[in-house]
């Protein structure tokens, strides 16, 4: 039987396509590393943008990119979708704090660093925080879904109010400025409060008469933090977790290099 060169080529062409492409997916795979999703909580701004990392944050994750050679797709939603997707299996969850009933749902890595949770009030306000019975009869602002340790937490619309609060920073600063909350938690990783307080005040008081006509900050960081909770990286229970023990060794290694201790102090 004889076939004409189009019969030929119309069955050739297509199967050298298919082993072409599947050569080019091959080389691709190799040089491109893994992708790994992780989930975090958003940050918005004034006008609804994400606001960026923490440069410490940031530098962990580059550090684990580097030494796992790997690609962290990062997905930002408000907290509690965080959570929700987490424990469904769309990836790792950073920055989450250990507690009884998420061990319940979540393996967590080795702590990545600890974090103090402030309360940042308006700095004319006669309010101080020593211990837990100075916030009786306060409205705290508090993000849904979040935790600032188990004695606060248990406390939660006992001891004092909870003003449930969305992901823009912005919008708590707002409020706190129009008395609808007395403080507010903020989750930061460093301790230098002039330097803290300096920024807060540049980026959501610079609009406010008296911080510019008079140069007075407006908010205020009380300097007892209410906790201080280790961050970790976690994934679901029903996850394969080897990439959880993958980044356990480089957090191990790194904190006895001194590299995690770096990332903060830079």
């Amino acid at each position: 039987m004889k076939f004409s060169n189009s019969i030929i080529l119309f069955i050739v062409l297509p199967v050298l396509q298919f082993l072409l492409s599947g050569t080019s997916a091959h080389a691709q795979s190799l040089s491109e590393p893994k992708r790994i999703a992780v989930l975090m909580a958003e940050q918005k701004g004034d006008f609804g943008q994400d606001l960026p990392l923490p440069p410490y944050a940031q530098q962990v994750l580059g550090y684990i990119e580097l030494a796992l050679q790997i690609k962290l797709d990062l997905r930002r939603y408000p907290w509690r979708r965080v959570l929700y997707n987490g424990e469904n299996g769309e990836g790792l969850i950073f920055g989450i704090y250990r507690t009884p009933v998420r061990e319940q749902v979540f393996a967590f890595s080795e702590p990545v660093y600890a974090e103090k949770i402030w309360l940042v009030k308006r700095c004319a306000d006669p309010f101080t925080f020593n211990q837990m019975q100075d916030l009786k009869g306060k409205t705290i602002g508090i993000v849904q879904g979040s935790s600032a340790g188990f004695e606060f937490d248990s406390q939660v619309n006992l001891l004092f109010k909870a003003e449930y609060n969305t992901s823009s920073l912005s919008g708590r600063f707002s409020k706190l400025y129009q008395k609808r909350m007395d403080a507010f938690l903020y989750y930061e990783a460093r301790s230098n409060l002039k330097s803290l307080q300096r920024e807060i005040n540049q980026a959501y008081a610079s609009e406010l008469d008296e911080y510019k006509n008079q140069k007075t900050e407006v908010f205020c960081i009380l300097p007892k933090p209410v906790s201080t909770v280790d961050v970790h990286f976690a994934l679901s229970l029903k996850s394969d977790r080897r990439i959880l023990d993958k980044i356990d060794q480089v957090l191990i290694q790194a904190r006895k290099t001194g590299e995690l201790e770096k990332f903060l102090t830079n």
